[in-house]
């Protein structure tokens, strides 16, 4: 039978519709890929079911709605809505040029969520095809240090390291007598602070989850041995540090020295509440900086220089 939802034209000309559609009612209707005729093959195969699961549990069990919308497209031709409604036929086929995911949650949340659908009708499979790539190949990507930000704010209940780590992360730059006050760009776009929440953040989460001996200590106990290392590295190279020349202060060698922290943690033998600034710069006192040429670090690629120069600053340091 035919289904009635609300809806307005947003366009005529090519048309584009904007509905109202229930969760349950979409997922018996769509395909993410339009030469799947079962769509429920068609997203297990393309769509990653631990995102949608983690969407479906910080989204759809919180009874909150998603802030954009998905895209479809289909090759039937739609009628205008009337008095803000449109009804769609029984056997209309859409393909989810956006919003995979956040659809397929759908399937793992008993809360029947209402999704806002932008609908592009008339288009043939090459036409789907270009509005996919116009859509996905046109997206920029929020900054890695945008997305740290907003965590702090938004607080997913499902991520509780992530958040926590967003935590820190915000307390050790804004927080006086921190190395790092005022000298970590929070949200990626203040040029003039080479240092980045996008790579202190991942630095931290390290040092606190996994094996490390910090993960289950509380967040004061965490934040000050957090900020007694990083106060030893800054000992290490004083006047560059505060003058962002230091290799230490450089995202990469930052993260690489982070990974030693565990391993400190346990060489010490001592309680973590005891541990202080000077314990750690005992250690990190023996790194030879001149080692690390900036141009020869700005040159390696990823996580495959991090561990090369973490191999590097850990027999320094521990061997």
């Amino acid at each position: 039978m035919p289904s009635t939802f609300p809806c307005v034209q947003l366009q005529e000309s090519p048309p584009i519709l904007v509905a109202i559609i229930p969760g349950q009612w979409l997922l018996k209707k769509t395909t993410p890929s339009w030469r799947i005729v079962d769509p429920e093959i068609g997203f297990q195969r393309m769509v990653n079911e631990e995102r949608a699961t983690a969407i479906a549990t910080g989204v759809l069990d919180q009874h909150r709605s998603f802030p954009n919308a998905i895209v479809l497209a289909t090759d039937v031709s739609l009628p205008s809505p009337a008095n803000c409604k449109i009804t769609l036929p029984d056997r209309i086929r859409f393909l989810v040029v956006d919003g995979q995911h956040r659809l397929w949650a759908q399937k793992y949340s008993e809360y029947e969520a209402l999704y806002c659908c932008v609908i592009h009708p008339v288009l043939k499979e090459r036409g789907m095809a270009e509005l996919f790539i116009e859509i996905n190949d046109n997206q920029r990507r929020v900054p890695s240090s945008l997305r740290w930000d907003l965590v702090r704010l938004v607080r997913p209940g499902d991520e509780p390291t992530i958040v926590r780590t967003a935590d820190l992360v915000y307390d050790l730059a804004t927080t006086k007598g921190s190395a790092l006050y005022q000298r970590v760009d929070l949200t990626g776009e203040q040029a003039e602070i080479s240092l980045k929440q996008g790579s202190v953040a991942p630095a931290i989460r390290g040092a606190i989850s996994g094996r490390s001996p910090l993960k289950q200590e509380g967040y004061d106990h965490q934040l000050q041995i957090v900020m007694n290392f990083i106060a030893a590295m800054r000992e290490c190279d004083a006047d560059a540090w505060d003058n962002a020349s230091s290799p230490l202060y450089s995202a990469r060698v930052f993260r690489a020295a982070f990974r030693l922290l565990p391993e400190l943690l346990e060489d010490l033998e001592k309680p973590l509440a005891k541990c202080t600034a000077n314990d750690f710069y005992e250690y990190l006192e023996r790194i030879n900086l001149k080692s690390f040429d900036l141009n020869k670090i700005r040159a390696q690629q990823g996580s495959a220089g991090i561990k090369q120069i973490y191999d590097t600053l850990r027999k320094q340091v521990l061997d």
